[in-house]
């Protein structure tokens, strides 16, 4: 009878609910989660399609001119025809075609198979993924696009989910079932009564809550607000609060999808893991100063052994820095790359997997937000398309391994054309499994290869060029600059000569160390666009560094002929004519430098420098001091400070000068030889003996 009962009550409550989401359905209440983020808002609302006039009078839907940025151009009828069967392609910027644009993205590949192959249906494949979008905003953005009649959406999201700074207040707090529960309960329109009523009893309970967790209606990227990764760090709650937000937009977009009464199709993301290292490592917490001095030496060691062919001995030597810390990505990194140099191909593997895992910066999904994906499709009875086995297997059938690298990924995340031809068909594959589409008789291989080679001949290989530069410039930002040097030279191969692939090739370069290469771009910057400004200047600096001090001069007096007030050029010639010992001509440009730039330490503490040389005291401490008036910290000038009162016979004004150079600069060997010699002066004659005519170590001042 108990059980009777019980049943009886979940019964009754079961009805009454479901009636009462029935009365609310029809009154045209929408459950909150196909509307709201649970867990964040947005500031303001900018749709990405506008009306607009067709040229046949008809209205269609196009993106609009504010969202290009972000975005593909598309355009669509506003009312969609009974033939036609519109598809949206939702994601980042993979999505969008990255380094390409929409006709080479997988979506441009699953639009011309589905053209070529079932010509009865009118098909409408629409690119609406976004750059930089992650998944909150993929879900965002859907809850726009159900308004305009889709049949289908199609998800790749899952690689910028770290690229925007949020925070989530209490709400995150909650334990993962809870959140869940939460996510479950929106759904229902009887919940979104309730929350509205209690809202509206609750303003500022409401207001206060929405400020705290709110994003701007654009993109806004961690990485617009630093110089490099500087402002990431590692913040494993954070990490797992992002994972957790991760799972409930992929949910949300099920939800909002068939909300429409659209089918919805799930991609897993791809990666480059061989041949891209983590953006940015940090040391476990807690680690000790002696711990990584010994992790350092270690991972030194390594390196050099690595550098010097020897994968065998590197090994055992990263493995050691290992047992002291194995959080630091790019060890792990390092050690798949000696572990794929002995052949060693499953263990790199999951060397490479451990160091994005590890990465402070995770520019490329996660392990764990695969397996979200999988997970939410297994429940939400989704179809799933596995990207990285795709990869896999063609990496199979032409080399010796299967881990995603260069081969396939010109970056960290997007693929090449032959990835996105690979899911475009993957994709096609599908539709025609589930009945969408239907190809003709005359479908097979041949048809196939004819509708890539039309694709191909109508790419414009300039939009290539300019997105790898755009890629290059994003790599330089996280200081992966020979990656960037790479992608550069193969900007330059399709957009030809260019003052500003010039400078990011000759920058790159310098920063790696390839001064020849610098110098031959800035050369040929030269050559082809001579009036650019500071080009000179910065041969003079690279052919200086190679001794070729007569070549750098006539670079610095050439640039000085395009901009005479360049108060850095002639600072830069005068440092050049003293090493040559044209001390009258390097006097003559550091006054000038001065009297362009009067507050310019740099050329202040060298010319103190030269005048002491030339016993020139009383003009030289007034250089000096200003440098210091400017800089109180300037252990250079300290030791001007130290060589005038040395000179002039004041040894314990000397010592205090040079002693307070070391302490701002205890490595400085000019400042160390001059206070030791003085000290052993006063220790064997209980007075400072008279050293003025002692080397005062002027020629190993650094510039």
């Amino acid at each position: 009878m108990f059980v009777k009962n019980i049943l009886f009550t979940v019964i009754t409550v079961s009805l009454f609910f479901a009636g009462l989401e029935l009365v609310l359905a029809v009154s045209g209440v929408r459950p909150v989660l196909l509307s709201e983020d649970p867990l964040v808002g947005f500031a303001d609302n900018v749709p990405l399609f506008v009306e607009a006039a067709a040229e046949d009078g008809s209205v269609i839907l196009r993106t609009a001119d504010n969202q290009i940025r972000w975005f593909n151009y598309q355009e669509f009828p506003q009312h969609k025809a009974s033939t036609s069967y519109r598809i949206f392609c939702m994601g980042g910027s993979t999505t969008y075609g990255r380094p390409y644009s929409d006709r080479a993205s997988f979506c441009g590949w699953l639009r011309a198979y589905l053209k070529a192959a079932d010509p009865t249906r009118n098909w409408e494949v629409i690119n609406a993924g976004g750059i930089s979008f992650a998944s909150y905003r993929v879900a965002r953005l859907m809850d726009e696009l159900r308004r305009y009649q889709p049949d289908l959406f199609i998800v790749y999201s899952g690689h910028n989910e770290f690229l925007e700074e949020r925070s989530y207040g209490g709400l995150i707090d909650l334990p993962a079932w809870l959140i869940n529960l939460n996510a479950t309960l929106s759904g229902t329109r009887t919940y979104s009564v309730m929350k509205k009523l209690i809202d509206a009893m609750q303003p500022a309970v409401h207001a206060a809550a929405q400020r705290g967790n709110t994003l701007s209606g654009d993109v806004d990227e961690i990485l617009n607000h630093s110089v490099g990764p500087d402002s990431y760090h590692r913040d494993d709650v954070l990490k797992q609060q992002i994972i957790t937000h991760y799972r409930l937009n992929m949910r949300r977009m099920v939800r909002i999808a068939r909300s429409a009464g659209a089918d919805i199709v799930f991609v897993q993301p791809a990666s480059n893991i061989k041949d891209m290292s983590p953006f940015k490592s940090e040391h476990k917490p807690g680690l000790d100063e002696q711990a990584k001095q010994e992790w350092q030496s270690l991972y030194e060691r390594a390196r050099e052994l690595q550098d010097a062919g020897n994968a065998g001995g590197a090994l055992v030597v990263y493995r050691q820095a290992l047992g002291i810390d194995d959080r630091y990505a790019d060890l792990h990194y390092r050690i798949g790359q000696v572990l794929f140099e002995l052949g060693r191909y499953d263990a790199a593997e999951t060397a490479f997997r451990r160091a994005i895992e590890e990465d402070v910066v995770p520019l490329r999904i996660l392990d764990s937000m695969q397996g979200i994906v999988a997970e939410v499709a297994a429940e939400e009875d989704v179809p799933l398309i596995d990207f990285p086995g795709l990869i896999r297997e063609a990496y199979l059938a032409r080399y010796e391994h299967a881990i995603p690298g260069e081969e396939y990924f010109p970056d960290h995340v997007h693929t090449n054309i032959e990835g996105y031809r690979l899911l475009g068909l993957a994709l096609f594959d599908q539709l025609v499994e589930q009945g969408v589409a239907t190809p003709d008789a005359s479908w097979g291989e041949a048809r196939i290869e004819a509708v890539g080679q039309e694709l191909i001949a109508g790419l414009d290989p300039r939009v290539e060029g300019r997105a790898l530069l755009t890629l290059g410039r994003v790599l330089d930002w996280a200081g992966k600059h020979e990656e960037a040097y790479h992608l550069f030279q193969r900007a330059l191969e399709i957009l030809g000569p260019s003052p500003v692939l010039y400078d990011r090739l000759a920058r790159s370069a310098f920063i790696c160390g390839k001064y020849d290469e610098s110098i031959h771009y800035l050369r040929e910057t030269l050559a082809h666009y001579p009036g650019i400004p500071e080009v000179n200047t910065r041969l003079a600096i690279l052919l200086e560094k190679q001794g070729a001090i007569d070549a750098a001069i006539e670079h610095c007096r050439a640039e000085l002929e395009l901009n005479p007030t360049d108060h850095y050029t002639h600072a830069g010639l005068a440092n050049l004519l003293d090493r040559q010992g044209d001390d009258a001509g390097a006097l003559r440009h550091y006054e000038i430098a001065l009297e362009l730039k009067p507050d310019y330490e740099y050329a202040l503490v060298k010319l103190a420098y030269l005048l002491i040389e030339h016993n020139r005291y009383d003009e030289a401490l007034s250089h000096t001091q200003e440098a210091l008036r400017i800089n109180p910290e300037q252990h250079r000038a300290y030791i001007a400070l130290g060589l005038i009162m040395k000179k002039q016979g004041e040894p314990e004004q000397a010592i205090e000068h040079f002693s307070q150079a070391l302490r701002l600069q205890p490595g400085d060997e000019v400042a160390r030889e001059n206070l030791q010699q003085l000290q052993a002066g006063r220790d064997r004659t209980g007075v400072v003996a008279d050293l003025a005519e002692q080397p005062g170590g002027l020629g190993t001042q650094e510039n």
